[in-house]
């Protein structure tokens, strides 16, 4: 596989994973944090719009790890990306070790 393609796919979902900080920081300065947060897909395809939701509790579990990712069923890259959880409306991945975890780390925002 191609480590720049690993990284770029991985730059690309640590976008969609700062977007997301961001809406359950502004969730939580509003007073809304006991309402279902609406996400966007953090999956590694630039031009992705699906949107994706969960509590604030999953959003928080699944931040614990930086090598995990919510993104819309289906959108996984299976040479990047392994599915942990299936939930509802959207799945767990995690990155595969290598470059796609590495990047994951590098740019996970809560370190």
């Amino acid at each position: 596989m191609d480590a720049e393609r690993e990284r770029r796919i991985g730059l690309n979902e640590s976008v969609f994973r700062e977007v997301n900080e961001r809406i359950e920081k502004t969730a939580e300065s509003l007073g809304v944090s006991e309402q279902p947060l609406h996400l966007v897909c953090e999956c590694g395809d630039p031009a992705c719009a699906e949107q994706i939701s969960m509590t604030r509790s999953e959003y928080e579990a699944l931040r614990g790890d930086p090598t995990h990712f919510a993104v819309f069923p289906g959108h996984e890259i299976a040479d990047v990306d392994a599915i942990v959880d299936k939930r509802k409306g959207y799945d767990v991945i995690r990155k595969r070790e290598g470059e796609p975890a590495q990047v994951a780390r590098e740019t996970d925002p809560r370190s």
